[in-house]
Order: structure tokens, then C-alpha cells, then sequence
């Protein structure tokens, strides 16, 4: 005994997923057709320098700082004194 196919149906809703799918192929298949245009470049040109000199601005070298340094008559730690040494 067959199976009635209706909409309802695994085979009938197959069918129609199928026939969907058929149909959007064939709309889906006028694709736009694009004309290439070619780039357009400036080309090489020959150029004779007639400059005698030229002028670029000069790079602002930062001034360094001067550290005041105070001159002691002796100096501040002694032979023997203990000190920290952060490694």
C-alpha cells in the first residue's frame, strides 16, 4: 500500500524544496556581465633637474638638559658605612 504525497508528507514537502530550489537556479543564472576597464596610468616622464640647490628644513635636535652638579670637599660616606644595593 503507497503513501498518499501530500504537502504534509516528508516526500511531498521534498518535492516542493525541490521544485523552490529549481526555480531560484534559474533566476539565480542572468548574471551581470561587467566591462573591464583598463587602468589608467601617468606613464614615465623625463624630467631635467634645473634646481642648483636643494633646501630641506633641518631637523630640531632636542638641547640637553644640564644637570647641576655640586662639587663636595669630601665624600659623603665612609669607609665601612653600610649601603642598599637594589639588584
Amino acid at each position: 500500500m503507497q503513501r498518499r504525497v501530500d504537502d504534509m508528507s516528508f516526500e511531498g514537502a521534498w518535492n516542493n524544496q525541490f521544485k523552490e530550489e529549481q526555480e531560484k537556479k534559474a533566476t539565480e543564472e542572468k548574471k551581470e556581465v561587467k566591462a573591464h576597464e583598463a587602468p589608467v596610468f601617468r606613464g614615465q616622464r623625463d624630467i631635467v633637474e634645473k634646481r642648483t640647490e636643494i633646501r630641506m628644513k633641518k631637523k630640531q635636535e632636542p638641547v640637553p638638559e644640564k644637570k647641576e652638579v655640586e662639587i663636595v670637599a669630601e665624600p659623603s660616606s665612609k669607609e665601612g658605612d653600610d649601603f642598599d644595593v637594589e639588584w
